[in-house]
């Protein structure tokens, strides 16, 4: 089994009992984030295989996604910083899809 794939749907099941208002809904956000952030860290360590793709700083984008998943985290629970971390996470984010382009036009001119 996929780790990372069990992590995700223990966030979705979180925040929908987070939503619903059920009992055991922060735990089981707060662990399945914990289980997510470690199997995207990880990625930067693992050796890439034949049919892995290569991607143009990993870090940036896996740190990236680590600060979306933690902000979304502190949103659903309502903890201070939520907004900070959603805004780096996501402008990260953004910048490192906007690179590949602004450098292949470069290259071209």
């Amino acid at each position: 089994m996929y780790i990372r794939s069990i992590g995700i749907a223990g966030l979705i099941i979180g925040i929908l009992f987070k939503t619903l208002h059920w009992p055991g809904a922060g735990e089981i956000v707060v662990a399945s984030s914990v289980v997510v952030i470690a199997t995207l860290s990880l990625l930067l360590f693992r050796k890439p295989g034949p049919l892995s793709v290569q991607l143009q700083w990993p870090g940036m984008l896996v740190g990236s996604v680590i600060a979306v998943v933690t902000g979304g985290v502190f949103k659903v629970m309502h903890w201070p910083g939520a907004n900070m971390l959603l805004l780096v996470g996501l402008s990260v984010c953004a910048v490192w899809f906007l690179l590949p382009p602004m450098r292949s036009h470069s290259k071209a001119a």
